[in-house]
């Protein structure tokens, strides 16, 4: 017999997907509710077996462009991921020597690499693009060859990077929510920022700013705004910018003696209703702050063959206990 202990839905972004778990499941699975009824070659579940299912891997419940279901693994599927499960923080992977990151939006890093969509890396040792050195950045459209930074457009700097290195790292921090580097913030009545890291920030949520002068906008340093509106690596603030002076990474040659700009939480913002008497504009299961004690995780690779699904899809989640 298995018992369910947890249950839960999302919409995917396309990229990968972190879930914690309690200690004591060992059994996942997962079910694309988008896809179970449409017609195409795409992963509609998976599930995952404590103490048997390898890393980056798992059965694999799929169509085969029509409605018949055929089962396989994850490794075995072409351009897929599976299940990677974690019961302590994973340390950083090995570094990897990538040859070059253009001067695009999105900057593209050429790298051969077995990372997954939605995996966190921190990129250093760059020749070129000093600006960046040491920041952590959520990646996506990853192939064997290359992944793309999407919080980054390096469009404007003055030369392409030639060299660096990289590693997978853990994207969660001690303390959550947790604080970001921004890349962009525009000039506009209600400033959007862009961050290097696909962040978990929700309407409501009261934000600190730190802008050193070197990147412009100082008007913003140390202003508490309010998150208005979100995507998955922007957020909306309350503040009018659009008077203030450019924001832009500063050049790669003055960057190693200046420090990031960051951002992060400091409380958070709601609106009562007293018709209603319903307080709205925050999430209420992410108020700040969480200390982060490590718990199980379960990290779904992104993708129309994978787990996590293709951006929109809705993924319905259990985890299990067998007795």
């Amino acid at each position: 017999m298995a018992s369910i202990l947890t249950q839960d839905s999302f919409t995917s972004t396309g990229a990968g997907k972190y879930i914690n778990i309690p200690t004591s499941a060992d059994y996942f699975k997962t079910t694309n509710y988008t896809q179970m009824n449409l017609q195409g070659s795409v992963c509609v579940g998976g599930e995952w077996f404590k103490d048997v299912t390898a890393q980056n891997d798992g059965i694999r419940w799929s169509k085969a462009g029509s409605n018949v279901i055929e089962m396989d693994r994850f490794s075995t599927a072409v351009a897929s991921g599976g299940f990677s499960y974690y019961e302590a923080p994973p340390a950083p992977t090995a570094a990897l020597t990538g040859t070059t990151i253009t001067q695009a939006a999105p900057a593209v890093c050429s790298v051969a690499n077995t990372y997954s969509n939605g995996d966190t890396v921190r990129i250093y040792g760059t020749l070129g693009m000093l600006q960046i050195a040491g920041m952590p950045f959520t990646i996506s459209n990853v192939s064997a060859t290359d992944f793309e930074l999407q919080g980054l457009d390096s469009a404007a700097f003055a030369a392409a990077g030639t060299a660096f290195q990289v590693r997978k790292i853990d994207p969660n921090y001690g303390v959550s929510p947790q604080y970001y580097y921004p890349t962009k913030i525009t000039q506009a009545s209600q400033g959007v920022v862009t961050t290097s890291q696909a962040h978990d920030y929700v309407v409501g949520q009261l934000l600190k700013m730190s802008v050193p002068e070197a990147y412009g906008m100082s008007e913003l340093d140390q202003l508490t705004v309010q998150v208005v509106a979100v995507g998955a690596y922007t957020f909306t603030i309350s503040a009018n910018t659009s008077g203030f002076s450019a924001f832009a990474l500063p050049a790669s040659t003055v960057s190693p003696n200046i420090e990031f700009a960051t951002v992060g939480p400091v409380g958070q913002r709601t609106q009562y209703d007293p018709l209603t008497d319903v307080q709205t504009g925050y999430n209420f299961t992410n108020v700040p702050f969480r200390f982060n004690d490590f718990s199980p995780r379960m990290f779904l690779a992104g993708g129309a063959n994978s787990p996590a699904g293709a951006n929109g899809d809705v993924i319905v989640y259990q985890t299990y206990k067998m007795t």
